[in-house]
């Protein structure tokens, strides 16, 4: 049997020499050094070299132990504020950070000590690190303080005029109907600069030349001279073209109330039916979640968060399991437990139509056999960033199921926002709802005069 000698190093470095304790780190044997030097920690010299392989290995809860026992000056304010924040002394690795007074350790400070709830330091904090930001980071300062403030109450939440401002930005910016119609002279380079907009807006061809056609008349009728003269003309015009598409989304009755979802996967379906999960369980409705769309195991998941996220429940089966007998299960329980509402995702693969023409259909068929009424509303989720290509996806749809009204997802991101003109003229299907945001309560119901108001401003 053999026995290993310890070498002269380690004897040394076992010892407290500082020389052998080094020699061992350079040769990657920092655990060893580690567990060497924990016995000297009342070293000052070696008590440093042991705070620096701590924080090197990662090991912040035997660093803090070594600064709060043995020597708090061990640490710079940044290693304090980092060691602070890792073992959860949230106040005292705010005050660390404000120390080092640039504006990203600032802010940090004030969302440590807005996680520690105490959001009025945290606004002290964060309202320094705004002075001191760059103007590109200015913004995301801002979103934090105006979060903290309308937590305390010193910020109205935003309503739904405010959310839907915000959400046509990007069309506002490229199209820019405000400029174009402030006091420019009417001639033939104006018609044809607003022709172009409306295109780009993806407002369609054949109600552009209609729009265009009826102001030149009117601007020939009344001998108008400057574009802000036919400003009320182009509203009017735009809000004859989607008007009669404005209704309610059919609130929950008494009993179960069944939602049937349809729309082409990425349109924003599932974050749709999590939304009005979270609008529901808010309204104290007993809501649950029926994950039909059983093609994608990234729909089940996504639905999965969204039940957690709104307190609702969840039916699901594994990936590729029959969408129907997924529907049915989910009805037998909503009628044994007394659900209210029962939201259900199905599966959006056009490019095999007649299969999922024959899946909608006998989702609807079961949906009948326990609630005949039901579903109350089948909603078509359509993406506003894909403009008109949207139409032919709801063509197909049509096909399967009776449509009651459309969701219009991702006007936030896009600038075709105009696209709910031809939605409109071409399907002949109600807007009942549309997103303006990536937020929980982002999703409101469509309102044809704020709409047309909002993107001309």
């Amino acid at each position: 049997m053999f026995f290993w000698k310890k070498s002269k190093e380690e004897k040394l470095a076992e010892e407290g020499d500082k020389g052998a304790i080094l020699a061992l780190i350079e040769k990657g044997k920092k655990e060893k050094a580690i567990e060497i030097l924990e016995r000297f920690k009342e070293n000052k010299e070696l008590r440093g070299l042991l705070f620096k392989l701590y924080m090197e290995e990662g090991k912040y809860y035997y660093a803090y132990q070594l600064i709060e026992h043995y020597d708090p000056d061990l640490a710079s304010a940044k290693e304090k504020a980092l060691i602070y924040e890792k073992v959860g002394e949230l106040e005292k690795s705010a005050k660390e950070y404000a120390k080092l007074g640039d504006w990203e350790s600032l802010k940090k400070a004030g969302m440590l000590l807005w996680q520690a709830k105490k959001p009025q330091e945290a606004l002290e904090y964060l309202n320094r690190s705004l002075s001191l930001a760059p103007a590109l980071k200015r913004q995301e300062v801002e979103e934090v303080i105006n979060k903290i403030k309308e937590e305390l109450g010193l910020l109205p939440k935003e309503g739904l005029l405010e959310r839907l401002r915000k959400g046509l930005k990007k069309t506002k910016e490229a199209i820019e109907f405000g400029i174009i119609f402030a006091g420019r002279k009417i001639d033939e380079e104006f018609f044809e600069e607003l022709e172009e907009k409306l295109i780009r807006a993806d407002v369609g061809s054949k109600t552009t030349l209609y729009i265009v056609e009826e102001l030149r008349k009117e601007a020939i009728r009344k001998n108008l001279k400057t574009s802000d003269q036919l400003l009320d003309s182009f509203k009017r015009l735009l809000l004859e073209q989607i008007g009669k598409c404005q209704a309610s989304l059919k609130e929950p009755h008494e009993g179960q109330t069944v939602y049937l979802f349809l729309g082409v996967n990425g349109s924003g379906k599932t974050t749709t039916i999590g939304k009005l999960a979270y609008r529901f369980v808010k309204e104290g409705k007993k809501v649950l979640l029926v994950a039909g769309d059983t093609f994608r195991s990234a729909a089940i998941e996504q639905l999965e968060v969204w039940a957690q996220r709104s307190g609702a429940h969840i039916v699901k089966k594994h990936e590729g399991a029959d969408p129907a007998s997924v529907v049915y299960e989910a009805m037998q329980k909503a009628k044994d437990e007394g659900y209210d509402v029962i939201l259900i995702d199905t599966a959006g693969r056009l490019h095999t139509k007649e299969p999922l023409i024959r899946e909608l259909r006998k989702v609807r068929d079961v949906i009948k056999k326990f609630f005949p009424e039901e579903p109350t509303e089948t909603l078509l989720v359509l993406d506003a960033t894909i403009g008109q290509n949207s139409i032919q996806q709801a063509k197909v749809f049509k096909e399967a199921v009776d449509i009651s009204g459309v969701v219009l997802t991702k006007l936030d991101g896009s600038a075709k926002g105009g696209a709910v003109v031809p939605i409109c003229k071409d399907l002949g299907i109600p807007i009942k709802l549309i997103g303006v945001g990536e937020g929980i309560e982002d999703l409101q119901p469509f309102d044809a005069q704020a709409f047309v108001e909002e993107l001309i401003s």
